[in-house]
């Protein structure tokens, strides 16, 4: 079956002596079947895109069911086909042309129509375009089309076998992982977290899982434009760039129009121009009044205005115009933001600097780390998915997203996403902690891989910067020893790679005269792009230049030392489990405790299993390091109120050393999940928000107030930090009590105020003798300290919670004598949509450590829902806590009975 895609248009220019049509695109979406190249047995797909294990799931279950990752693994030692018949469009005249254009075949491919080899594939990053006008027949006549796709497990084993056969070796053969993993995930260029990982199963993908389209045109296909923004005193200019794409070996000609009714009085036309097929780019620029443009800002500094702007092309052969219905015209509309943005590398006393400058601002990157929403590829860009992860990091007061290395080039649902949200985009290619043998062909796709994903990228507004590879650097230093003879080879080759070859082709979205963008970046951790030089750094990871991964799991996150004083944390996190709900819809019908236990166990892929976790639980909080499996739900919950703490630690440090821009940057690892598992994620695999993830609505807001215990003079730096960007500088004024609480009273001993003022985007500090804040005879064992932030209207801008000592080591603390109460709508007065919004009602007498709230009945649970807070400290008599669900279209009846409420009370008792 083909699905016609229709492209919107803003105007309609008549230009009488172009008279034509629009480039026509069929999608092949139905119609398919699959089966196993040796048998007869045919499975139907649903459509495409398309995986394998997604085509078979209904045969043989979900690939992330328990187990499946183990038991499904047969499916990745097979070759399958997928096949299907089309008619052709009856209007090839002597002038058209038709593409069967493939947007990403994962991996290694043949495709065959009509019984001729049309091509072979090894790029599942690369989008493949055949001619097919002299291959295809035409209705009544059907068209057959087969791709059969190897078993990516025997193609990588295969081509590092052949490797090892010319005496060379491409480190390291497998992922560092315990549990179920598979090797050579650098022989194939597919998704490397495809192999399995610390966090993440092993999903050998297969499939066509981007579509798969027939284009019926005259002379070419306008494929990308770059849109690079640059300004002077009275205008913005947009420096274009037109990527066109023609299978022709013969010269064509081009005009081309814009559109942009909010920035231009009239269409911008690029006049008619010869182009060759052999470099098939139309550039030109457009000025636009300064008046006429409004900013784009990252999330928390401002709006985030886009402006439709619609290129319209017209290809044709001959100089006097096309023929009369050729189809010539080809659109692409795209939305721009008009923004500036630097990396800023001065030389200080200790090194270099390394933030961000957008629009001549200087801005602390607030943000996490970015995996594929989903394991199969296919799956990944499913718009209602992304718009919650990326709308939650909204939330969360991020600005900035890293689309990790070990996934994909994401989707342009992502990407538009993030110019919508305002979050500046961190883009890794998919290459990350190997080595990557190169021989003319593979040198020659990933070089293709470059140029396609970053002519497709480099207009959006959020893109922030380009880093070639994922701690290869790194890799390369520390194992040099290890690697022997081999360094000096293994060096050279990725040298030859990146600098010499990746990074020479993404000059096709740099500009002579001006930046667009920062880097690219060779690798990340890196001494950053000044400081990169023809050698590799002797140490990648230095605390004085670029950037740096943290990850300390065996001292305690709570630790000041822990952390380095480094310029910006690309990386760093702590770990924790999903909720109970989350696990139990695995698990079907058997829900023991038993069961549970086991999927937990086979589902940690980290090399040291629990430890580190229960290190870290046991370095504050009171859960038993042993059997774990006897008190799972504890075990949640101490997990993820660990990994809230480590990382609100961290955060509050990283923005406190902001001051003369010696620390501005920390992106946590890890935003979402690929499956239910032990992993550092925010966000689970299903949507559901992790503690931290609650916490840090507060701890990254623009405005906050940080308090950090000096343990050398005994007392408690406070810092108030203020992020945002205002057009005329302002002074707020602020004041700030610190109250002292005993665990034993719900009301306040003591109470100490100071008043501050703040500028736009400033910092100040403030320290309080330890001594000063305590109550009467009690030590701080006994006490702990609310910290208010609030304006001049006496209303709260910011709170933190201080605690004196470890919370095992906490004395004092009772029974909060905790109760709860649901109110919400009457169903029996309302109608569809419903607004499923609740109040959660909390009263208790004694002050409540973190608490906790989660939905029990699974018929909750498995929807979409968020709290308004969640992990808290209760100090007051009544709390309402706010429920939200996603579902409008069935009326709840939640009561108390379906929520479950711990405190860390219940374990201090």
């Amino acid at each position: 079956m083909l699905r016609i895609i229709s492209v919107c248009l803003i105007f309609v220019l008549v230009l009488p002596q172009l008279n034509a049509k629009k480039v026509r695109i069929d999608e092949l979406t139905k119609g398919w079947s699959l089966k196993e190249a040796n048998s007869t047995i045919q499975f139907s797909v649903a459509k495409i895109p398309s995986g394998v294990y997604t085509a078979l799931a209904e045969e043989h279950g979900d690939l992330l069911d328990a187990g499946n990752d183990i038991n499904l693994r047969w499916i990745a030692n097979r070759t399958w086909i997928y096949s299907t018949d089309f008619e052709i469009a009856d209007e090839l005249g002597l002038d058209s042309l038709v593409n069967l254009t493939f947007h990403g075949i994962d991996t290694i491919a043949k495709i065959w129509l009509n019984g001729e080899l049309l091509g072979e594939t090894d790029n599942m990053f690369v989008r493949y375009s055949y001619a097919v006008g002299h291959l295809v027949r035409f209705s009544p006549l059907k068209n057959q089309l087969e791709v059969e796709i190897l078993s990516p497990l025997e193609e990588a084993n295969a081509r590092a076998q052949q490797l090892e056969a010319k005496g060379n070796s491409a480190p390291p053969s497998c992922p560092s992982s315990r549990g179920d993993v598979v090797c050579h995930h650098n022989m194939l260029r597919k998704m490397q977290m495809s192999f399995g990982g610390e966090w993440n199963p092993v999903a050998l993908s297969s499939g066509l899982w981007k579509p798969v389209t027939l284009e019926y045109y005259t002379a070419a296909i306008l494929r990308d434009v770059d849109v690079a923004i640059n300004r002077n005193d009275t205008h913005w200019t947009m420096d274009c760039r037109a990527f066109l794409n023609t299978p022709d070996s013969e010269s064509f000609y081009a005009q081309l129009v814009v559109y942009a009714s909010e920035l231009l009085d009239e269409p911008f036309v690029v006049e008619q121009k010869q182009l060759s097929h052999a470099s098939a780019t139309l550039e030109f620029q457009v000025h636009i009044p300064k008046a006429r443009v409004k900013l784009w800002w990252p999330n928390g500094y401002g709006a985030q205005q886009l402006y439709p702007v619609l290129f319209s092309l017209k290809s044709y052969r001959n100089e006097t115009g096309p023929e009369l219905s050729s189809r010539t015209d080809s659109q692409k509309l795209l939305h721009i933001g008009f923004r500036t943005i630097e990396l800023v590398e001065d030389k200080d006393e200790r090194g270099r600097t390394f933030y961000f400058r957008v629009n001549g601002h200087p801005i602390f990157m607030k943000g996490a780390n970015y995996v594929p929403a989903h394991t199969l590829p296919e799956l990944s860009a499913d718009s209602d998915t992304i718009k919650h992860l990326l709308k939650s990091a909204q939330r969360a007061n991020m600005n900035m997203i890293r689309v990790w290395g070990g996934g994909l080039y994401e989707s342009d649902t992502f990407y538009s996403l993030a110019d919508s949200y305002g979050l500046l985009v961190w883009q890794d290619m998919t290459f990350t902690k190997a080595t990557y043998p190169i021989d003319e062909e593979r040198m020659a796709s990933m070089r293709l891989e470059a140029v396609q994903n970053a002519q497709r990228l480099a207009y959006h507004a959020s893109l922030a910067l380009i880093v070639t590879n994922n701690e290869i650097e790194l890799y390369l230093v520390k194992n040099r020893t290890d690697f022997g003879t081999d360094a000096k080879r293994l060096e050279d080759e990725y040298k030859l790679l990146f600098v010499g070859n990746l990074c020479a082709e993404l000059n096709i979205i740099s500009r002579n005269d001006f930046s667009p963008r920062p880097g690219p970046m060779i690798s990340t951790p890196s001494l950053g792009i000044t400081e990169s030089g023809k050698e590799l750094a002797k140490d990648p990871q230095s605390p004085d230049f670029g950037d740096v991964h943290i990850y300390e799991d065996e001292r305690d996150a709570l630790s000041q030392s822990s952390y380095p004083q480094a310029r910006f944390i690309s990386e760093f996190g702590s770990s924790s489990l999903p909720m109970r709900s989350s696990w139990l819809r695995l698990l079907g019908t058997d829900t023991s405790e038993e069961s549970l236990a086991a999927l937990i166990r086979q589902r940690q892929h980290n090399s040291k299993g629990f430890i580190p976790l229960l290190r870290q639980i046991a370095y504050q909080l009171p859960f038993t390091l042993q059997n774990w499996e006897d008190n799972i739900d504890e075990f949640i919950y101490f997990s993820q109120v660990s990994q809230a703490m480590s990382t609100k630690m961290a955060i509050d440090l990283f923005r406190s050393r902001r001051g003369y821009y010696q620390t501005m940057g920390a992106l946590i690892w890890q935003l979402n999940d690929v499956w239910v598992a032990p992993t550092w994620s925010c966000i689970d695999f299903h949507g559901n928000y992790k503690l931290v993830y609650y916490w840090a609505r507060d701890f990254l807001a623009p405005i906050n107030i940080i308090a950090l215990y000096n343990e050398s003079n005994d007392q408690l730096n406070i810092t108030v930090t203020r992020e945002d960007y205002m057009e005329t500088a302002d002074m707020q004024l602020y004041n700030i009590f610190i109250k002292t609480f005993l665990w034993n009273d719900i009301f306040s001993k003591k109470v100490i105020a100071r008043a501050i003022g703040l500028r736009e985007s400033s910092i100040d500090q403030l320290n309080i003798p330890l001594d000063s804040v305590l109550y009467e005879a009690h030590a701080k064992q006994e006490i702990f300290l609310e910290i208010l932030l609030k304006d001049q209207d006496d209303q709260v801008v910011a709170q933190n919670y201080f605690y004196p000592v470890p919370i095992k080591h906490i004395v004092g603390m009772k029974d909060p004598e905790l109760r709860l109460e649901v109110v919400g709508i009457d169903c029996s007065t309302t109608s569809s949509p419903y607004a499923n919004s609740f109040s959660v009602r909390i009263t208790i007498k004694y002050p409540a450590l973190f608490v906790y709230l989660e939905l029990t009945d699974p018929e909750y649970a498995n929807q979409r829902h968020t709290f308004s807070m969640n992990g808290f400290t209760q100090t007051v008599p009544r709390q309402n806590v706010y429920l939200e669900f996603e579902n409008d279209s069935t009326c709840l009846k939640l009561t108390s009975e379906h929520i479950g409420v711990k405190t860390m009370n219940q374990y201090m008792l």
